[in-house]
C-alpha cells in the first residue's frame, strides 16, 4: 500500500511538474530563406559557391568563366557564399566513402 501511495504520487508529481513547458515554433529567418532561394538558382548552374556583388549573383565554377544570374537579384551583403553542408567539412567519414567533403582522406578506427 506504501509503495502504491509512494507510486502514485511520484507519477502526479511527474504530470504536474514535468508538462509545463509550452512547445513554440521558431519560424526560419529572412536572411536564411533568401540564401535557400539563391542556392536553388545556384545549383542550377552545377555548383555550390556564388558570390554578391552590388545585389548581382555570380555562380562561381572552376572553369574561371563568371557570368551573373540574370533572372534574379538579392538583397544579401556583398560577400562570398557558399550552398550545402560546408560546416560538415571535418566531419567524419560516411561508410563506404574515402573521401570527405574537403576532398580530404578518410581514416577508419577499428
Amino acid at each position: 500500500m506504501k509503495f502504491l501511495l509512494r507510486g502514485f504520487t511520484g507519477l502526479l508529481l511527474l504530470f504536474a511538474g514535468g508538462c509545463s513547458q509550452e512547445r513554440t515554433y521558431l519560424y526560419p529567418m529572412d536572411g536564411r530563406l533568401e540564401l535557400q532561394r539563391i542556392c536553388r538558382a545556384v545549383s542550377a548552374r552545377n555548383t555550390n559557391r556564388f558570390m554578391v556583388l552590388l545585389g548581382k549573383i555570380y555562380p562561381l565554377n572552376n572553369d574561371g568563366r563568371t557570368a551573373p544570374l540574370e533572372e534574379i537579384s538579392t538583397s544579401l551583403e556583398d560577400a562570398g557564399y557558399f550552398c550545402g553542408p560546408y560546416r560538415l567539412r571535418n566531419a567524419p567519414c560516411s561508410v563506404g566513402k574515402n573521401r570527405r567533403i574537403d576532398q580530404s582522406a578518410c581514416s577508419y578506427l577499428r
